[in-house]
């Protein structure tokens, strides 16, 4: 046995050793440019190459394979879509899902910000709507709105915290992450209280993501194929009615912002999890249940009045008494080098996760089974985006290293794949969806 534990233990430090190598021999291959804010980038399953580059300001543009961007959008959602700011912005286009049966029916969905409507309560900021389109199967002419048929249709207290991904499974089920609100920030048109200055009466929107009667804070599943006009509710999601809302498949995120399938159709997850205050996590949602928000933040206990300063001891189930789900990935932010904060011994490392991706492709065989996680920028201020490379553990109690494999001189917004698995990442120099110099490139190999 002992014998065995060593043969593994140096296996596993050779395995390190040459994705460390690998790493530094990995780069940035610019495929398309001049895009604003692109958050998702999908390949048409029609064998042409083309692929449909989602724009947060709503615009989605079609890239062909020689680099070309088609004058004509696909989706042009600008006309239904609310007045996004020339500023940070967290609403928009956010999330964008072909149909698993596209090439016969046409069918795609899109997460995005709607004006808020008039049944919402006043002064709340906006409405969110995850809706379908149908176009022609093959067809990348522009898609008639007309065709949009509503499925969740929620009302937004504030302008932040918005989750927005959208993602098939290998069950053909519709998974759609739902931020927890933001209303702990103040309701309305501006950010009235900043992360490390909630008072005491906002914090009870953060237990919007424990609530299990509401959808905020929250991944849902859903049958699109059943139940028309709405959808279906499809057998394995954990609620009953009584229980709960019957959409949910997971509950305690502050915000899901992107979400990623492992190709390998093992049903696996990946869930970015953005922080309030310290830690930024990404959490592997093998089934459903308790990913803790904000009950404690990633791995970490969290004191909302005093961020600066969490405590020793936390809550490590829910109110169920159902264990709280740990991320298989997190790192410190760059809030916890502020002089005020109790983590002194730890050094900061970036400012969000804003995309994770299993790597199945085989143009790089050493990142095989690793995860590609990606940061928004290094600095708040200076545009500095990140990726790192996640080794999984073979104890599932573990979490897994990190390892930094580049920074970029671009905000990194999002991870995309296509359809070889092959790794996208998907960038803009701005703070938000204004401008032009947004970026696609592929990760490859270097010679």
């Amino acid at each position: 046995m002992k014998f065995f534990r060593l043969l593994l233990a140096t296996y596993l430090l050779i395995c390190s050793l040459v994705a460390t190598v690998q790493a530094q021999n990995l780069k940035l291959q610019l495929l398309a440019q001049d895009l604003t804010a692109p958050v998702h980038l999908e390949e048409l399953p029609d064998g042409s190459g083309r692929m449909l580059v989602v724009q947060q300001d709503g615009l989605v543009k079609v890239l062909m394979p020689d680099g070309n961007i088609l004058p004509e959008p696909f989706l042009d959602l600008r006309s239904r879509m609310f007045s996004l700011q020339n500023d940070f912005e967290e609403r928009g286009l956010l999330g964008f899902a072909l149909h698993p049966q596209f090439v016969r029916n046409g069918r795609f969905f899109v997460s995005y910000s709607a004006p808020l409507r008039d049944t919402a309560p006043q002064n709340w900021n906006h409405t969110r709507r995850v809706s379908e389109f149908t176009t022609k199967p093959h067809s990348v002419a522009p898609v008639d709105l007309a065709t949009e048929r509503a499925l969740i249709v929620q009302d937004w207290p504030s302008r932040k915290h918005n989750g927005g991904a959208l993602a098939f499974g290998p069950d053909g089920m519709l998974f759609i992450g739902l931020g927890d609100s933001g209303a702990s920030h103040g309701f309305g048109k501006s950010v009235i209280w900043e992360a490390f200055n909630v008072p005491a009466e906002g914090l009870l929107w953060d237990l919007m993501a424990q609530d299990k009667h509401s959808l905020y804070g929250k991944i849902l599943r859903i049958d699109v194929d059943h139940g028309y006009p709405g959808y279906a509710i499809p057998n394995g999601n954990p609620l009953n009615a009584s229980q709960g809302r019957p959409e949910i498949w997971a509950w305690g995120f502050r915000n899901p912002y992107r979400m990623a399938f492992d190709r390998n159709g093992s049903g696996d997850l990946y869930v970015t999890a953005i922080a309030e205050t310290l830690w930024e996590a990404a959490y592997k949602v093998k089934r459903p249940g308790n990913f803790g928000w904000p009950l404690i933040e990633a791995s970490h206990c969290v004191d909302r009045l005093q961020p600066r300063k969490p405590p020793a001891q936390c809550p490590r189930q829910g109110a169920g008494g159902e264990p709280l789900v740990m991320p298989v990935v997190e790192y410190a932010n760059m809030q916890v080098n502020h002089p005020d904060s109790s983590a002194l011994n730890i050094k900061g490392v970036g400012t969000a996760v804003t995309g994770v991706r299993m790597y199945r492709g085989a143009a790089i065989p050493l990142l095989q089974g690793k995860l590609v996680v990606a940061d928004w920028s290094a600095s708040f201020k200076q545009a500095s985006g990140q990726l790192f490379i996640a080794t999984p553990q073979l104890q599932s109690d573990k979490q897994w290293p990190l390892e930094k494999l580049m920074q970029l001189d671009s905000r990194v917004i999002s991870l995309a794949e296509d359809r070889s698995g092959e790794i996208y990442v998907l960038t803009h120099e701005g703070m938000g969806p204004f401008g032009n110099t947004g970026k696609v490139f592929r990760l490859v190999s270097q010679p």
